[in-house]
């Protein structure tokens, strides 16, 4: 481990020691963050807005694109905190001394890098970001203020884990949204589905409904099928 590596492990782990003594122990500072009407009402209710407030396939082939990027953008953290070990969890590290709401138990991926939640949320904002700049920058401060920077407050992660969560979701979408192949095919089907928009509608709403509370559904269906495999 070379002197910089060194250098910015300490910087993480200082920083994380300095928004904890802030307000690790805040009930109701982790409540409101991790209250999930709160911290996503801006970017649920700018999403169906923007989808509502134009029906060119363009804008609509183009968000789609982005939501298919956030959800690869958030499986891919997922898979990273399973497969790549970067550093424990703060919150299960007992080396550190943490003052903290969540209780110091066991969980099922003690690699923290990089953080899932914050990947989805800044992904689904970097979405709001390219049709209205505003609007999605608004979006951005939010995620960080009330999602991301509450996360390392309780100790749940460093951090570098909200600096690759800010870097991995928006990336994603900014390439998938850019790139011609994903958008024209979205388009394209929509043109399809003309006469019957109600299923996309409804496959919409699907989405928004999971991704609302972190896709409770999938992560749960995730780990039958990973039992099944196992047996």
């Amino acid at each position: 481990m070379n002197s910089l590596t060194t250098t910015l492990m300490g910087l993480d782990k200082e920083i994380l020691l300095t928004l904890n003594a802030f307000g690790g122990g805040n009930n109701n500072l982790w409540d409101l963050a991790n209250n999930s009407l709160f911290r996503g009402f801006p970017l649920f209710f700018s999403i169906p807005a923007l989808w509502f407030s134009s029906d060119q396939p363009e804008r609509r082939g183009r968000m789609l694109a982005g939501l298919l990027a956030v959800c690869l953008a958030t499986m891919l953290s997922v898979w990273s905190q399973f497969h790549i070990a970067v550093h424990t969890r703060p919150i299960l590290d007992l080396a550190i001394p943490l003052d903290t709401v969540i209780p110091r138990t066991p969980w099922d991926r003690t690699n923290s890098f990089p953080s899932d939640t914050a990947t989805l949320f800044f992904g689904l904002a970097a979405v709001i970001f390219v049709e209205k700049r505003l609007v999605g920058f608004f979006c951005f401060v939010w995620v960080a203020a009330l999602v991301a920077i509450p996360r390392v407050v309780v100790g749940l992660h460093y951090p570098s884990d909200i600096i690759g969560s800010f870097v991995l979701g928006p990336a994603i979408v900014f390439i998938f949204t850019a790139l011609p192949y994903p958008r024209g095919l979205f388009e394209r089907a929509l043109t399809w589905f003309q006469g019957r928009l109600y299923i996309v509608h409804a496959l919409l709403f699907i989405f928004l409904a999971e991704s609302f509370d972190l896709f409770p559904s999938l992560q749960a269906l995730g780990k039958v099928f990973a039992r099944l495999l196992h047996a």
